[in-house]
């Protein structure tokens, strides 16, 4: 790590040991939109060779671009802006990575209090400016000789010791913000002394160790499992790679029906013969019913299923276990009975099942009989001549190249992949931004992650949602990973009409599906970023696959007439056994 101290003025001194300190503690990547008072923070990361700078001119976007990068490593993202509406543009991406419990920092300028509520230009008062979405909050004074270094880097220390949501630190300056420009009064011997001492420290000033502690006794649920004859496994949204063959692993043991909701990355390590293909079809939720399940274990949450909460819990007399170590109350359904805040990996190696637990009892042959049978009556009304989202999706699992990542945007997108009839056999890393299900972001997320984790992203996302996010698409030109972008194209917002509003059209029709009648094809060649279109399954693989050929990002859009996929949604959902 090479970095020097800037010590032109204390504004530059602190910037200096705030951003090295960030970086001691393996927080290392900076996602910097321009400002003036941020130029102590800017001239800070500039000197420093160890942060990584992502530039990004909107706010907005790169609050999503830095939660995508912390989807992508556990490691936060660290949001640096000016005052004023620059740090409210971050807003959306906070509430989003604080419901999702991903971790995020946001560095903001702010002006001296003697300017706020001034009248002063670009101020507004940014203290708790994220309320009750932000997991904690470092309100700095201006930098001041008096204030001792070594509070403002154990307080740095603190606030990011638990990478479990969004922080924010404000850092209020006064003039001089550049370098070049000293103090008026001169620094003391004995700031700059500290100070550089400070600075060369290898490790942080206070370093944090988690230790994790499994519950003490695991036996009543290792009890309950050997007791079960109708069990079910329930698979949310997970918080690490290493759940997955964990996961796995239990699977295989336990043999119990499992339902993978999309956003877990489960649907390819998961036991094929062992997966309910849908927990929202009437017909499959019928046969949950009819199974009457003694035992629930939920892994994770937050299913993109709705009739999961709505309908099967509160009608089933199981016992729900939760699993997982996320905050808050997260049972819409009010129906856990025991909650075990452990990370998966450790409650899995702690109840010591063993193979004896994978007896295949009758209720479970026929319940997954019944599942398949239906999950094949289901597949039989997808036509295969004409586009449809179940044809995307389908299309889409069975080419995206194994242990590459796969972002679904909300509304219909994620809903068509979450109902897909086959598992697909591959590990491939499926992300989505379902804590608040907005639709915007979805670009930018797309690209924080892909550069994080080095690995293509393949994303698909509707109309409305691209053009949410359409000043990313200068980020998606300039990504060091690429990212193809898939853009269901079916002229507005056609959830509505599934939904029952659909039986008001005066309302439906143009406020709220939102209308545009756009092609993309102008905006990639604003952007020089390669275009591809699909009116048909043939011509949406083959287009997919070309892309998939290159290495470059690139828009691909799916043309989709929505009242043939609104013909066959309806046509799937009326299938019974």
């Amino acid at each position: 790590m090479s970095s020097s101290l800037l010590a032109d003025n204390i504004n530059l001194i602190w910037s200096s040991l705030i951003i090295a300190e960030l970086v001691k503690n393996g927080i290392d990547t900076f996602f910097v939109s321009p400002g003036n008072r941020n130029a102590p923070l800017i001239a800070a990361l500039a000197r420093h060779d160890g942060a990584v700078k992502r530039i990004s001119i909107d706010e907005r976007a790169a609050g999503y671009r830095a939660l995508g990068h912390a989807k992508a490593t556990g490691v936060p993202g660290v949001l640096v802006c000016t005052s004023g509406t620059a740090p409210a543009n971050y807003y959306p991406a906070v509430i989003e990575a604080f419901r999702d419990e991903v971790p995020l920092i946001v560095l903001s300028a702010d002006r001296p209090p003697e300017l706020v509520g001034s009248d002063a230009n670009q101020t507004i008062l940014q203290h708790n400016l994220y309320g009750a979405y932000c997991r904690d909050s470092l309100f700095l004074p201006c930098p001041a000789i008096d204030y001792p270094l070594e509070a403002l880097l154990a307080k740095i220390d603190h606030l990011v010791a638990r990478p479990n949501g969004p922080v924010h630190i404000n850092c209020p300056f006064r003039e001089p913000l550049t370098p070049g420009i000293p103090d008026v009064n001169p620094l003391p011997g004995n700031v700059l002394a500290t100070a550089r001492l400070l600075h060369c420290r290898p490790l942080p000033y206070t370093a944090y160790h988690r230790r994790e502690v499994l519950p003490a006794d695991l036996n009543a649920v290792i009890a309950l499992i050997r007791e079960t004859d109708r069990g079910l496994v329930v698979i949310g949204r997970l918080d690490t790679p290493q759940d997955l063959p964990a996961l796995d692993n239990f699977l295989q043991k336990t043999r119990w029906p499992v339902f993978c909701d999309i956003a877990s990355s489960m649907k390819g390590f998961a036991p094929p013969e062992t997966q309910v293909f849908s927990l929202d079809h009437p017909e499959a939720v019928r046969l949950v019913g009819a199974y009457a399940p003694e035992t629930i274990l939920q892994f994770g949450s937050g299913l993109v299923s709705k009739h999961y909460y709505a309908s099967i819990l509160p009608q089933s007399r199981a016992t729900v276990v939760q699993i997982g170590t996320r905050r808050g109350l997260r049972d819409p359904a009010h129906r856990v009975n025991i909650r075990i805040s452990v990370p998966i990996p450790a409650f899995v190696v702690g109840l010591e099942i063993d193979e004896t637990a994978a007896h295949d009892s009758p209720a479970r042959s026929s319940f997954l009989g019944q599942m398949q049978a239906l999950q094949e009556s289901v597949q039989q009304r997808v036509p295969s001549t004409t586009l449809n989202l179940p044809r995307i999706a389908g299309t889409i699992l069975s080419r995206v190249p194994d242990g590459e990542g796969l972002f679904l945007g909300n509304s219909l997108a994620i809903r068509a992949f979450d109902a897909i009839a086959p598992p697909f056999a591959k590990q491939i890393r499926v992300i989505s931004n379902r804590g608040v299900s907005g639709i915007e972001g979805g670009i930018a997320t797309s690209i924080g992650f892909a550069e994080a984790s080095t690995k293509r992203v393949t994303a698909v996302i509707g109309d409305i949602s691209f053009l949410h996010d359409l000043n990313s698409l200068l980020m998606l030109r300039e990504s060091t990973a690429p990212v193809i972008l898939i853009v269901i194209n079916n002229g507005g917002g056609r959830i509505f009409e599934r939904l029952p509003i659909r039986d008001f059209p005066d309302i439906v029709d143009p406020y709220m599906t939102t209308p545009h009648k756009m092609d993309f094809r102008r905006l990639a060649e604003q952007f020089s970023l390669p275009y591809f279109s699909a009116r048909t399954p043939g011509e949406l693989a083959a287009a997919y696959g070309s892309v998939l050929d290159t290495s470059a990002a690139a828009i691909l859009e799916t043309v989709l007439p929505p009242e043939e996929d609104l013909r066959v949604f309806h046509a799937m959902q009326k299938v019974r056994l």
